[in-house]
């Protein structure tokens, strides 16, 4: 087998190939590394670092096989984007940005897993248009068969039930006189077509504040596109994503979410992935549920109820961590008179990645200190993340919701 031209890999990587010689090998990163910590963590080339040295031995002529090979792609797949190591690198290697795009270098044969990623947004709207029927062969045996051999998903997943979906609520919705102008709905696929009720509540909130919520037209995040090495794809998402919400904004309109991956890409992803003016303002323009709601407080518009002082668990996922939205939510918890026990585990679902049959059960061991602990304090938790939440509730079966859910009903306002 005849090794491609380091030069054609380089223009693969682009410019995350400097970053293999930025890692000094230094190790930090292991220790914040959900799959650097697991029984299998023994082969070094399973740990975060051991992924980057075996990029530098590639580079060296040290490194016999080819980046192709099933061996090293499957050893890049036990990096599932949590960009917990970002944090952490003393010289500041984008080892998720990196292993992407060494992902895209899989020649394996995967067209079928491949379609559905590329266009899970249109078959999640399409199952959407008939929830019953849908959440009935997707909860059936069959279903969970079907969805295992075409996607690798686990048979063992629960997956989320289907509604109508949020987007066709908002556009067929009578709007409210809003005084303050538009904001508009940048909602992604899970509370679009599954948690809908948060969806909800978010806009009727929104609304009596004055504001006239809109649902711009919109394609998914794309984050699982980019976890999978599906770089082009993903590009062309975000450039349709952005070309939609740059027109937006362009009327003076902000881009609201309430998912740390859809915050996550309009705020990091999307102008790093395209570099343009477009996606970086756009990128100026966007403000989370939470970070909006904290901008009213401080205005005086809205107040909180605490005349309950309860106890929660805030579990501090991945993205919410990695989106810089952590103290935000903390202080909206206590503004609201909770008192939050946080805890900094991950919980081992990394988008869909622990939902695939071959790293199911490794996601349940990266989760398992995460469940003993909330097994222990048995309290609420409110999590950010969506699929966080499917993993806690299917594994602890406790009162897990967004921390907007948490709040919402504690919210006055001062507004006449």
């Amino acid at each position: 087998m005849t090794l491609p031209e380091p030069s054609e890999i380089e223009r693969k990587l682009g410019e995350y190939f400097e970053d293999v010689w930025k890692c000094i090998r230094c190790g930090f990163c292991n220790s914040v590394c959900p799959t650097s910590n697991t029984s299998r963590s023994y082969m070094s080339s399973l740990t975060s670092r051991g992924r980057i040295i075996l990029l530098q031995a590639y580079f060296s002529d040290i490194l016999s096989k080819s980046l192709k090979d099933e061996e090293i792609q499957d050893l890049m797949q036990y990096c599932f984007g949590c960009r917990r190591c970002i944090e952490v690198c003393p010289p500041g290697v984008r080892i998720p940005n990196l292993i992407w795009r060494v992902k895209q270098l899989n020649d394996e044969p995967r067209h079928l897993r491949k379609f559905i990623l590329t266009h899970y947004g249109e078959l999640l709207r399409l199952f959407s248009r008939f929830p019953r029927l849908s959440n009935l062969l997707l909860h059936s045996y069959l279903g969970k068969i079907l969805l295992e051999v075409s996607s690798g998903i686990s048979r063992k997943i629960d997956f989320p039930v289907f509604n109508h979906s949020l987007e066709e609520w908002i556009n067929k919705r009578r709007k409210s006189n809003g005084s303050r102008g538009r904001i508009a709905y940048f909602i992604d696929v899970f509370t679009n077509y599954h948690e809908v009720e948060l969806g909800k509540k978010v806009v009727e909130l929104i609304e009596k504040l004055g504001y006239i919520v809109v649902a711009p037209p919109q394609r998914e995040a794309g984050t699982l596109l980019l976890e999978e090495g599906l770089i082009e794809e993903a590009y062309r998402v975000a450039e349709e994503n952005i070309e939609n919400l740059y027109n937006t904004v362009k009327d003076g309109v902000k881009i609201l979410t309430s998912s740390p991956a859809a915050y996550l890409a309009l705020k990091k992803d999307y102008p790093e992935l395209l570099g343009d003016t477009k996606s970086r303002i756009v990128s100026e323009n966007t403000v989370d549920i939470i970070q909006l709601l904290l901008n009213e407080y401080e205005e005086g518009t809205i107040d909180f109820d605490m005349s309950s002082q309860d106890q929660l668990v805030y579990h501090l996922s991945c993205f919410t961590k990695a989106s810089g939205l952590t103290k935000d939510v903390r202080r909206i918890l206590t503004l609201a008179g909770y008192r939050p026990k946080e805890l900094d585990l991950c919980c081992g679902i990394g988008g869909i990645w622990g939902m695939n049959k071959k790293y199911y059960d490794l996601s349940l061991e990266v989760g398992l200190n995460l469940f003993n602990e909330l097994k222990k304090i048995n309290l609420p938790v409110a999590s950010q993340s969506e699929t966080c939440r499917i993993q806690i509730k299917n594994n602890v079966l406790l009162d897990v919701r967004h921390p907007f859910s948490f709040i919402v009903d504690r919210v006055k306002i001062n507004m006449e």
